[in-house]
């Protein structure tokens, strides 16, 4: 029957009398109504990621606002840690391709 699978130890096991499981729930909270998941709760979330989601640029020292690259990235190695000493987070390859497209 379905809706009715007692074997297993998964969450998708427990599924019993129609009620949601595990992340549905966080889904069918999106929109109304909040006990269904529908085309509006993928909607909404969508919208959620698009606004909130990481952007491919970013605001320099000088206000300018510029697409994320390699100093973007080193920068971000360095002001975290990551940077290794005396050889530095990338290649003297990539600094040279990347000098190349540099505003000065």
């Amino acid at each position: 029957m379905p809706g009715k699978e007692i074997k297993g130890t998964s969450k998708r096991a427990n599924y019993r009398d129609g009620k949601l499981v595990g992340g549905q729930s966080k889904i069918a909270s999106a929109a109304a109504p909040r006990n269904k998941i529908t085309g509006a709760d993928f909607k909404v979330l969508n919208r959620k990621n698009l606004s909130t989601g990481s952007s491919d640029t970013h605001v320099t020292k000088d206000g300018r606002t510029a697409k994320k690259g390699l100093y973007y990235y080193m920068n971000k190695a360095k002001k975290e840690g990551r940077s290794k000493s005396g050889k530095g987070s990338v290649t003297d390859k990539a600094l040279k391709q990347s000098s190349k497209t540099a505003k000065a």
